[in-house]
């Protein structure tokens, strides 16, 4: 009895050791919340820790995070900014330069300033709220603080890929990681870590789902970084794999709302009732609020149901409004898309386009917006501008080639072939395959945009990559035909005597090719009066289509006029002989 009691004290002595280390913060369940995107929630719960504890920097710092969640949910981004902005100022004036309150500064100034941020200045700030927070004895020492680079890893997860420096946030990360190995680590330091690896791009998924395993090793029970994993893998489109993490993510929390979102958004065009199923779930586990009633509007547009979808986004439109959720605009565009009325679709698309943040605008939207805005004539360049700021805005290389092929389309629909090369060229350079498709569709948008120097540059490398296909050729001579108009530069003669090359494998079989090509190079040599050679053609023709009329007249001619001109040399006399004015 007497060595159980012991054991049992040496049992709690060591977990009082751990706690020491990685003590429970009572805020873990407003961190929670936020990660469980329960934003209200979320800032009900600090608003209540702040007014308990208006003095506690932590607390202050996670409050004007809860603020800044509600961007989306109801009240305009500047709006929301400039509450944790004058919630953070308050307190430094009270506080003075403490950790916690810097880095919430860093995090307004990013989003205020955006991409012309001061990156430098502001990493400054983020290494003062390092420094300041140094372990200062034990065996930690000189160790930086886990809840504060945790913070800088948050503030970087929560902002737009293209605002920030998110390798500053890994690099933070990772040797804080290195600098406790071998002892309790934050988990939440792995998930800012996956998050800030995406933000870098989709390349990067795969050092995001290892991190995001890392967190798991840490708090088996957090759905959290499942979830995560999950959504790598359906951006991935790995079937497979996203459904295993999602049901591991519901497996440790049934009532995890984010899996049930993103299960519905999946199959929202693929199965109406399983994703009306995980909608349910999604409304029964999220914050309660109106807005969430878009999303029935939703269903039931994808579920065909487009003017019950409508009435429903009208409704919303007159309680909530399009400046309050944005996200309404859509969905009218996409209904009134729908029905027919274009005019209405491009109305309500273009100024969510106009007035919505990159970062607020899905690929889906830009899709929607360059199919309505494509109908009215005229509409080409400023579409193609909307194109570009998705470009800009999207890291993800399959993404940005989607978008450089709506613009191709776009502007070969509308004949503009000359914009329509340009952005196939963009579209094929950042595909990178040199395959017939490449050569073919290239060499026919340069041709259609009387590029002749451009389709007689690709042609020649579609011959040289696909000498036994004849469109090389084919492009090769049109292209020619561009640049020497008047067939005496030699370029038509040149590309009509390569392609008879490839013709001639098979004459019966290309016979109108080759007489096409020997008038080609019967003209050449007619304007370089060289007739001998032009009748030569005639009868290769000829070979090919005995006695066919209208060559044999031509042929008559050029017989003619040769012996003309052979007359007229003979009887010309030689240069020596040609008497000078001082012989006269």
């Amino acid at each position: 009895m007497k060595k159980l009691v012991v054991l049992m004290m040496a049992v709690a002595f060591a977990l009082t050791g751990v706690n020491a280390q990685m003590p429970v913060s009572p805020l873990n369940e407003g961190l929670k919340l936020l990660r469980y995107e329960k934003n209200k929630s979320a800032l009900a719960f600090f608003k209540d820790a702040y007014e308990k504890n208006a003095k506690d920097p932590e607390t202050i710092f996670w409050y004007g995070q809860a603020i800044l969640s509600q961007n989306g949910a109801g009240v305009p981004e500047k709006s929301i900014v400039q509450t944790a902005k004058e919630l953070y100022q308050k307190a430094a004036n009270e506080l003075g330069n403490n950790a916690w309150i810097l880095v919430g500064t860093a995090h307004i100034q990013l989003l205020e300033a955006g991409e012309s941020a001061d990156l430098n200045a502001i990493k400054q700030t983020l290494e003062v709220a390092i420094t300041t927070t140094l372990n200062t004895k034990g065996k930690f020492k000189g160790k930086p603080s886990q809840d504060i680079v945790n913070a800088i890893g948050y503030i970087h997860s929560e902002i737009p890929s293209k605002v920030g420096d998110h390798q500053y946030a890994i690099d933070k990360l990772k040797e804080t990681i290195s600098a406790y190995e071998g002892t309790p680590v934050m988990p939440s330091l792995y998930v800012n870590l996956g998050i800030n690896y995406l933000k870098l791009g989709g390349e990067n998924g795969g050092e995001a789902v290892t991190a995001f395993l890392e967190a798991i090793n840490r708090d088996p029970q957090n759905a959290y970084p499942y979830y995560r994993i999950g959504k790598v893998y359906q951006s991935q489109n790995n079937v497979e794999s996203f459904d295993e993490y999602f049901k591991k993510s519901l497996a440790v929390d049934p009532k995890f709302p984010s899996t049930y979102f993103a299960l519905y958004q999946y199959y929202a065009d693929k199965n109406t009732e399983t994703a009306k199923t995980n909608l349910d779930l999604f409304l029964l586990n999220a914050d309660k609020d109106p807005a969430l009633d878009i999303f029935n509007a939703d269903y039931l547009f994808r579920a065909g149901q487009y003017e019950a979808s409508l009435a429903k986004s009208k409704e919303l439109e007159s309680t909530i409004g399009v400046a309050t959720l944005p996200r309404i605009g859509v969905l009218l565009a996409y209904n009134y898309d729908r029905i027919g009325d274009s005019i209405q679709a491009k109305t309500y698309i273009e100024q969510f386009i106009n007035k919505s943040p990159a970062d607020q605008v899905l690929n889906s939207d830009y899709e929607l917006a360059v199919k309505v805005m494509s109908k009215f004539k005229g509409n080409e360049t400023f579409v193609a501008g909307i194109l570009e700021k998705a470009i800009a805005a999207d890291t993800v290389k399959a993404n940005q080639m989607k978008y450089y092929k709506l613009g191709a389309d776009m502007f070969e629909k509308s004949n503009m072939y000359v914009d329509a090369l340009k952005w196939n060229v963009s579209y094929f350079n950042l595909r990178a395959i040199k395959d017939e498709v490449y050569f073919y569709k290239l060499s026919s948008v340069a041709l259609n945009a009387k590029d002749g120097l451009f389709t007689t540059d690709i042609a020649k490398q579609y011959i040289t990559a696909f000498p036994d296909r004849q469109n090389g050729y084919s492009f090769n001579l049109k292209g020619a035909k561009l640049l020497d108009t008047a067939n005496n530069l030699g370029i038509q003669f040149q590309a009509a005597t390569l392609q008879n090359e490839f013709l001639l494998k098979d004459p019966v079989k290309n016979k109108q090719g080759l007489v096409n090509n020997y008038y080609v190079m019967m003209g050449y040599y007619n304007e370089m009066k060289d007739l001998e050679k032009a009748i030569g053609m005639c009868d290769k023709v000829l070979e090919l289509m005995p006695g066919e009329a209208q060559t044999v007249k031509i042929k008559e001619s050029l017989t003619k006029n040769w012996e003309i001109l052979k007359k007229m040399q003979g009887n010309q006399k030689p240069a020596s002989d040609t008497p000078t004015q001082n012989q006269h």
